[in-house]
């Protein structure tokens, strides 16, 4: 008992010498956000995406060679053993187009290996982001209410581990039906899972950092309307009637200081947030194209059962197809989902320009009126838009626009097999 007390102490006094100082006095937002980015920071250096890591002496992240070989190992592992896969299953007939979520999984395969070479060739870019960026500083300076926290966080766990959650499920489902007689914890579903996750690992970390952009913005604005109500009162008749010209230059350059420091927050996060896309965007694009790829040929291999069923008379097996729907369906919720946080924060930078056009600069002081001006050509510059690679603007269209995509698809891919079907009788 008294070796685990000892060794209890130990390991408190080390993690607490790990965390900053300041960490017990930061905000529960703060704290849930620091956990958030390690927890991400960790998985990305396990996956071998990322070749950094934080050092705790220098207080920064920084290149590492031992994760670098570490990385390169994983990479090597991964690459040979799926490629490996691939040409032995093509090669024998033990895959075909019928077989949606193999397809679908190896497809994803050549999204990670992608993936690899892109974060690799970009990790001094990246580090220098991320040790540019005071976020916990900004993230401490803001009230933001618990709701508002909670709601965010759950709406990144149902992203980043309840939809793969949903997808392994899928995937023993799955495999109980084709293939009873084999374990549900066999090392086919692990091996087909690992692709999904893989290629979605740096899209969840976009996702996470638009979460926590999203926040801060909608932070910022509170106060700003808090700031508008306040200006617009003490330029009313009343109120300039009432108080004298020293307090309201002093209060107009109290609120001017706030105002400024809500400019400089609002930069950083908008322009961090925009910047960051640089380094996802051949990754999001890639993942986009396979899912769009993936539902297309899941939803036409549907059709086909359905058309065996009532043309050809052959077995249709509901629960299978069921199954298959579901599997299907989570791609599709997780692009519905990068597309409602992208348009949420968009709303949000526009809102900020609408609430600086709602400010009375009549009567305010001249350094207040230098403030606004200078906050609104702030907003204007940025022109906050996610559009990877300049191809597409990530908001609620993107669902409209994959939706119409894969119907027009499948329009082409049933049409012609009808056409195919009823020639040959």
């Amino acid at each position: 008992m008294r070796f685990l007390r000892r060794q209890t102490r130990r390991f408190r006094s080390t993690w607490q010498h790990l965390l900053p100082r300041r960490f017990h006095r930061w905000k529960l937002h703060t704290k849930l956000v620091l956990f958030c980015v390690s927890f991400t920071v960790f998985f990305n250096m396990l996956y071998g995406v990322y070749l950094g890591r934080f050092s705790f002496r220098r207080k920064k992240f920084v290149f590492s060679k031992g994760v670098t070989i570490y990385s390169f190992i994983v990479a090597s592992t991964f690459g040979v053993y799926y490629i490996w896969n691939i040409y032995k299953e093509v090669s024998t007939g033990q895959i075909s187009r019928r077989h949606t979520i193999g397809i679908y999984c190896y497809m994803n395969v050549f999204v990670c290996l992608f993936n690899y070479v892109i974060q690799w060739e970009k990790t001094l870019e990246i580090i220098r982001l991320q040790n540019s960026v005071p976020l916990f500083k900004v993230l401490d300076s803001l009230d933001i209410s618990v709701m508002i926290v909670w709601r965010a966080f759950m709406y990144s766990i149902l992203k980043i581990l309840i939809c793969p959650l949903i997808g392994y499920i899928t995937l023993i489902l799955y495999q109980i039906r084709v293939q009873p007689d084999q374990q549900w914890t066999s090392l086919a579903t692990a091996r087909t899972m690992l692709p999904l996750i893989l290629s979605n690992q740096i899209n969840n970390c976009f996702f996470g950092g638009l979460v926590i952009a999203n926040i801060i913005i909608a932070a910022v604005n509170n106060k700003i309307h808090g700031i508008v109500k306040e200006v617009n009162m003490l330029q009313s008749p009343a109120q300039l009637n009432l108080q004298k010209p020293y307090y309201r230059m002093r209060r107009f350059c109290e609120l001017a200081d706030n105002l400024d420091e809500l400019a400089e927050k609002y930069r950083v996060t908008a322009g961090c947030s925009k910047n960051y896309l640089r380094f996802t965007d051949w990754s999001m694009v890639l993942s986009l194209l396979m899912n769009l790829i993936g539902i297309t040929m899941g939803l036409y291999n549907q059709y086909l059962a359905i058309a065996d069923y009532y043309i050809n008379e052959e077995p249709f097996d509901i629960f299978l197809a069921i199954i298959l729907l579901v599997f299907l369906a989570v791609p599709f919720l997780e692009l519905v989902m990068v597309a409602r946080i992208s348009n949420q924060t968009l709303q949000e930078t526009r809102r900020t320009g609408d609430l600086l056009q709602q400010f009375d600069l009549q009567h305010a002081d001249a350094r207040f009126k230098q403030v606004v001006n200078a906050f609104w050509l702030q907003v204007v510059t940025i022109d906050w838009k996610l559009e990877p690679l300049g191809l597409l603007e990530l908001n609620t269209s993107l669902v409209n626009t994959v939706f119409s995509a894969v119907t027009g698809f499948l329009l082409i891919l049933i049409q012609s097999d009808l056409t195919l079907r009823f020639s040959l009788k």
